[in-house]
């Protein structure tokens, strides 16, 4: 059975939703209950609470605060916010603190117990998934193999693994410590159809690859063998001594002879050049690859090293088709700062690797282009900038004229294009100001509005706020009010009428806003406007 708990200022709510929701059949236990948030803290801290029913406004700690204290206790809790008003802002922070459900005031029972069920429903499955979590983690505890080959796939990922966890794999396969370095053996199908089409062939040969590989190196001491997708297998040797290193030709030459006379196939062996730390496994694996996609070009059954000069060749690939892309995507998230720190260091990177200056001067030229094209291709003042230090470009001589100016042209392109941006955006929210404006007493949601003028909802909230200094909701509100204003300065105007005119539903919630607004409710403000 779940536990809940629900948390209301007002006795009656909570007490109500005790006496009339069917728990038990719903698979909880009765609830408990606090009447505030901050009693409600030792109740999460003391029990299991598996859903939490919380109003959002209360006097002291909201609902919201105590949506993420639970959140923080009990990470895993399923969080119903209830709340009496219909506003963007409440739904929009309820969702960021983790709040599965959003119901308003007066409450229907049939959608709260619709919310629970489907609560119920996402604890058994959470539950599950722990269970079969943990039944692995004991499942593979026992299998050092699935371990071995966790760790490869782990080191052979783009970022280097953390320091602490890479300790923790080290002391739970009893590694030893790195004296003598490692290096990397990728041996791999030339052909990947040749393990066939049906799921045992492919079974049977990966497994004839992995076991040729593990015996081959079965004596060169500490070694970690493990299968790659799609048909290939790594091998890492640990400390390898002199001798160890000079003997994984003959090896690998067996590997290669043993597929080929037993299971009619070829592969290609790639040998790493020396690693000194386990972080610099990911890098070894990706000059292997490219050393021998390169190989490949001249035939198949190959067996090669990566040595300096293949080395330079993948970290000049790697400059061509990663740092480009990287400083686009870094681009295009408009932090001007950080682009201009990065593109610097990739100007140092490659003078570090001793880049010829045509190399700097095409990547220089490509960066500029790429980034007219891409983010200021409609702002002419910009296109002309670009166009001019591309000539610039072209006249250059020097490594460092070439950063000068791409460095000096990305400064004035932000410079030039957040100008013109600040112009179009004061315009676009002059636009949706007087759209609003327009369509009272409709209270048109900020929903309606980003899919009217083609933008998110929570970038259009940000943008509306950041030129109006108000949220739309807080906008939309000053409209009514004032136009509520003007409509009771006319007495023939029934006040039921005025509200019905701002958009309100009821002339009570029209007088409790009006009276939140100014101070007074609308019969005051007309007897003090006419006396």
């Amino acid at each position: 059975m779940l536990q809940a708990l629900i948390v209301d200022d007002e006795l009656p709510h909570v007490q109500g939703l005790i006496r009339h929701i069917p728990w038990a059949s719903l698979g909880f236990t009765v609830p408990l209950a606090a009447e505030s948030g901050e009693s409600a803290i030792p109740l999460l801290q003391g029990n299991k609470i598996d859903v939490l029913i919380t109003d959002v406004c209360m006097p002291g700690m909201n609902g919201i605060e105590l949506a993420a204290v639970a959140k923080s206790i009990h990470p895993e809790i399923q969080i119903l916010i209830i709340s009496g008003y219909n506003e963007f802002e409440f739904a929009q922070e309820a969702i960021e603190v983790g709040a599965q459900g959003y119901v308003l005031k007066p409450l229907k029972l049939g959608e709260i117990e619709r919310k629970l069920t489907a609560f119920r429903q996402t604890s058994e499955n959470i539950k599950q998934i722990n269970e079969q979590t943990l039944r692995l983690k004991a499942m593979v505890s026992d299998k050092q193999e699935l371990l071995k080959e966790s760790f490869i796939f782990d080191l052979l990922e783009e970022e280097p693994m953390e320091d602490d966890m890479l300790a923790s794999w080290c002391r739970l396969l009893n590694l030893p410590e790195l004296k003598d370095g490692i290096q990397l053996i990728v041996v791999a199908l030339d052909d990947y159809t040749a393990s066939g089409s049906d799921a045992k062939s492919r079974l049977v040969l990966n497994s004839a690859l992995l076991q040729s590989v593990s015996v081959a190196l079965q004596e060169m001491g500490v070694v970690l063998v493990s299968r790659l997708r799609p048909d290939g297998v790594a091998a890492i040797l640990v400390n390898p001594t002199p001798d160890k290193r000079s003997s994984i030709d003959k090896q690998m030459i067996f590997v290669q002879d043993y597929m080929r006379n037993t299971c009619q196939v070829s592969v290609t062996v790639g040998v790493s050049r020396e690693g000194r730390v386990w972080t610099e496994v990911g890098q070894l694996y990706r000059e292997i690859k490219h050393t021998v996609a390169d190989a490949r070009q001249g035939g198949n059954g190959l067996l090669v090293h990566v040595g300096r000069m293949e080395r330079k060749a993948y970290e000049d690939f790697r400059l061509r088709e990663n740092l480009l892309p990287g400083l686009l995507t870094l681009a295009e998230s408009d932090e001007p700062d950080r682009l201009l720190e990065e593109v610097g260091r990739a100007f140092e990177e490659m003078d570090a690797k001793s880049q010829s200056f045509a190399y700097i001067q095409s990547f220089s030229i490509s960066l500029l282009g790429e980034l007219s094209r891409k983010l200021w291709n409609d702002m002419e003042a910009v296109t002309y900038l670009s166009n001019r230090a591309l000539h610039r470009l072209l006249e250059c001589k020097a490594v460092g004229s070439l950063k000068d100016i791409v460095l000096e042209t990305i400064d004035s392109a932000f410079v030039i294009a957040r100008k013109e941006r600040t112009v179009q955006q004061h315009h676009l929210i002059h636009r949706i100001a007087s759209y609003i404006e327009d369509q009272l007493p409709i209270s048109v949601t900020v929903k309606q509005l980003a899919d009217t003028f083609h933008f998110s909802a929570g970038y259009l909230s940000v943008l509306f706020k950041k030129e109006t200094g108000q949220t739309i909701s807080d906008y939309v509100k000053g409209l009514k009010m004032k136009k509520a204003k003007e409509l009771l300065q006319d007495p023939t105007i029934k006040i039921y009428e005025v509200a019905d005119r701002v958009g309100f539903q009821t002339p009570a919630y029209f007088t409790y806003q009006f009276k939140k607004s100014e101070g007074y409710t609308p019969q005051e403000y007309r007897d003090r406007y006419y006396r």
